[in-house]
């Protein structure tokens, strides 16, 4: 039996084709792990650089932090500073005519060197005695931060404002 070279091209075709989808199954998986582990390396360089560059300006940061904690009052550790800190939103809600119904503070909490203070106000007052009360605790630098403010207008009275905030105050105490 004589194979024309038409088949031996059919055959040589199939049995390349064949080959190729054997080789493409078998080394399917292992190609897609490839790609991964491609990915996973160009990701990981670029968390290498970006770790890189954060430790070139390490100086810069620590020298930015020292400027910020300097901002903050320092407390002796015999100072009640919660009942200061009290004082301090009521004095300065006064001042601007903000009444401040019920503040209610949170636990203290530490990190490093820092402590912070979170504090639950309901308040009462126009939108004037808000903004200026606000805007001086902004004054104020890193001090205090609202974290979470609520104002609703008061149905009984015209151009009352009420409200709740949570503001976070920021200090350090001496070390001992």
């Amino acid at each position: 039996m004589k194979i024309s070279k038409r088949e031996t091209f059919l055959g040589l075709a199939a049995l390349t084709i064949i080959l190729f989808g054997l080789t493409y199954w078998l080394a399917g998986s292992r190609i897609a792990e490839q790609r991964r582990i491609k990915a996973d390396k160009i990701r990981l360089l670029r968390q290498i650089e970006v770790h890189k560059r954060i430790l070139a300006e390490k100086d810069v940061w620590y020298g930015r932090l020292e400027e910020l904690q300097s901002q903050l009052p320092l407390y002796d550790s015999k100072t009640a500073i919660t009942a200061e800190l009290l004082k301090l939103i009521k004095r300065t809600a006064d001042e601007y005519k903000l009444d401040l119904v019920r503040t209610q503070p949170y636990s203290e909490k530490q990190t490093g060197t820092l402590y912070e203070l979170g504090v639950s106000c309901n308040w009462e007052g126009s939108l004037d005695a808000l903004t200026r009360f606000l805007y001086n605790l902004q004054k104020q630098g890193v001090r205090f931060d609202v974290l979470q403010l609520n104002a609703q207008p008061d149905p009984q009275r015209d151009r009352i404002l009420k409200g709740s905030m949570i503001l976070d105050c920021a200090y350090r105490k001496k070390v001992q």
